[in-house]
């Protein structure tokens, strides 16, 4: 059986090796365009087996062109971070361990790493150390958990079981949610019948809730059950709300404080910003994080972090005749929606074992560090604006034109469409790719320093790039 693999593997170990050992000086865009590629992966289905060798050459051949080089340190696009070495190698180990983590009996190993990295976590983080943990597929997954323990725990202390009851004639869930609030927040909000419920909460420039907008909002209809969504890291200025103040004042009203912090979370391990930015941090009710973004683990990672851990397992009960889940051990099954699922953990806990504490924090710091580069050479160069304050690992960028065009468009529309051009001469070029935003109402570059892998010479490479484009168009 052994044969099987091994022929197979070491050929997938060969191209992986070759991908990433040319990865650095590889033009940072997809090579091929979709038609290509459909005329390299389509076709009919095949009549009968074929080569399994041979099928996985043409899956390399055809799917490295249409690559989106993410783990190059000079791709910026999104919020998508590299692979760690260590957390690729463990990602290949649990495909080969090729476990089902329904139960503790199903995975042992799956079920006590789980526990070991949800006491790791909930010390790096400083949460409370009660707090459940679930490795979910995803953020959206993680915030559809917090949301649903929020939503239990909220309609409970009314008196109503929303998991037997259901939500028709339930007392109404009343939503305060960040203006700025990430559609996938606002997804599981739907998902979960709140959808009608939401009242967006005004934000400053930073998209931080405005205090006076929170203030009136909790004056109005005091008393009903309410869930309060914050974030940490907004996905285009990297803004925090103001985390302490948005802690106590929904709990003064018997609210649920949920946390949005996908990106954020991480920068709990810096001392420099846990200190600062996220004071109050610890203070929430739920939070949402994206391991594959600032950990960089592999996808996919998502963590829920709910400090209520009876109202988490209320809120996503599970029963069956052939599951044993009364004995006191860690059942994956019970924290997460999945019931079969591969073993998410174990790149997790490679990652946070060679990291460490110190490890964690300095990738956070890195990162920002980066981030303030990259503004700081973008902000000398004239007509080039740095939009938000660079507080976390994100910077907006905005490229205006000299000389105003003759087209009777005002300075706003022609700085749009000079920022648009910038953009995507910048992605063609391929020395750096980012992608393209919209910031209260304005076109904008949006970069984001979020990879192990970024050094200060790929930052000022792509740096470079970007202004000669700026200029290029100028002139």
């Amino acid at each position: 059986m052994t044969d099987r693999y091994a022929a197979l593997l070491e050929q997938a170990a060969g191209h992986a090796l070759a991908y990433l050992g040319g990865l650095a000086e590889r033009p940072v865009k997809p090579l091929a365009d979709d038609e290509e590629l459909r005329g390299l992966l389509g076709g009919s289905l095949p009549q009968a087996p074929g080569d399994p060798a041979e099928a996985l050459e043409m899956l390399v051949k055809a799917v490295e062109r249409g690559l989106a080089p993410s783990g190059n340190g000079r791709y910026y696009g999104y919020v998508v971070g590299g692979t760690l070495p260590v957390a690729m190698a463990a990602d290949w180990l649990t495909s080969a361990w090729d476990q089902n983590c329904i139960v503790h009996d199903g995975s042992p190993a799956t079920a006590v790493a789980e526990e070991v990295c949800a006491a790791w976590l909930l010390d790096l983080l400083d949460l409370p150390r009660g707090a459940s943990v679930a490795f979910t597929p995803a953020c959206t997954h993680a915030e559809l958990l917090c949301l649903a323990a929020a939503r239990h725990k909220v309609l409970a202390d009314r008196g109503w079981d929303v998991a037997s009851q259901g939500l028709r004639e339930a007392p109404p869930v009343r939503v305060l949610a960040n203006a700025d609030t990430h559609s996938a927040v606002l997804r599981c909000l739907q998902v979960l019948g709140l959808g009608g419920s939401i009242e967006y909460l005004a934000t400053d420039d930073e998209a931080r809730i405005r205090p006076n907008a929170l203030q009136r909002a909790l004056e109005a209809h005091a008393g009903v059950p309410l869930i309060v969504c914050g974030q940490v890291g907004e996905i285009n200025t990297g803004g925090i709300d103001r985390l302490a103040e948005l802690c106590e004042r929904t709990h003064e009203a018997g609210g649920w404080v949920h946390l949005d912090a996908a990106i954020g979370m991480w920068a709990a391990a810096s001392p420099r910003l846990r200190g600062g930015v996220l004071a109050g941090i610890e203070r929430a009710d739920s939070w949402a994080a994206d391991a594959h973004k600032w950990l960089n683990t592999p996808y996919d990672c998502g963590v829920a972090f709910i400090a209520d851990s009876t109202a988490h397992r209320a809120a996503v009960p599970l029963t069956a005749d052939y599951l044993n889940t009364d004995d006191g051990r860690r059942h994956p099954a019970q924290w997460g929606l999945e019931i079969s699922r591969r073993s998410r953990v174990f790149p997790l806990w490679a990652a946070l074992r060679t990291l460490g504490r110190s490890g964690v924090a300095e990738l956070v710091d890195h990162c920002c560090a980066n981030a303030r580069l990259f503004a700081g050479l973008l902000a000398d160069e004239q007509d080039v604006e740095v939009v938000n304050e660079v507080s976390l690992n994100q910077v907006l960028v905005r490229f205006h034109p000299q000389v105003s065009c003759n087209t009777g468009e005002g300075a706003g529309a022609a700085a749009d469409a000079h920022t648009a051009k910038v953009a995507a001469l910048f992605r063609e070029r391929g020395q750096g790719w980012a992608s393209s935003s919209q910031w209260r109402g304005q076109t904008v570059l949006r970069l984001c320093l979020i990879n192990w892998a970024t050094t200060e010479h790929d930052v000022r490479r792509a740096a470079a790039s970007l202004l000669d484009c700026h200029r290029t168009l100028v002139r």
